[in-house]
């Protein structure tokens, strides 16, 4: 492998705790490349371009390793419930708005009309939603001392 090869320490979907892991990494003087720093867009589009990459150079990679396993032996990740509460409340609503405009229609057309209330929740499928999961980390065997 070449001296200045540079190799991956993370792949993440999130621009924030790139950003951060970056800076950690920074901060313990290991040169770092975030490829797609520059990509703020908050839609699903990150998927496409594969992720925030963190590249560092080969020879800090245990190095930079060890950071990283420092930082998350304090850090216990919480899932917040506000974005599933979020998106119930927006079903809920969506349901409530489809059913006053369709009901009436039942009403007056028969059962024909109840064929679009029972196909409003697959509406759902085609709203954005942020993706909550974990990046990937690559770090080097744990060597015990």
């Amino acid at each position: 492998m070449a001296r200045d090869a540079m190799v991956p320490i993370a792949t993440l979907l999130s621009r924030g705790e790139t950003l951060v892991v970056a800076a950690k990494l920074d901060a313990a003087d290991i040169p770092v490349d975030v490829g797609g720093e520059f990509y703020t867009s908050v839609s699903p589009d990150i998927l496409a371009i594969g992720g925030f990459r963190i590249l560092i150079p080969a020879e800090f990679h245990g190095e930079a390793s060890a950071v990283l396993r420092d930082t998350a032996a304090d850090y216990m990740p919480e899932f917040p419930n506000a974005m599933r509460t979020a998106m119930a409340r927006f079903s809920a609503a969506l349901l409530g708005a489809v059913a006053s405009f369709t009901l009436p229609y039942a009403l007056v057309a028969g059962v024909q009309g109840l064929g679009f209330l029972f196909s409003a929740p697959f509406f759902l499928l085609t709203t954005p939603v942020n993706p909550a999961v974990r990046g990937d980390y690559y770090l080097a065997p744990q060597v015990d001392e």
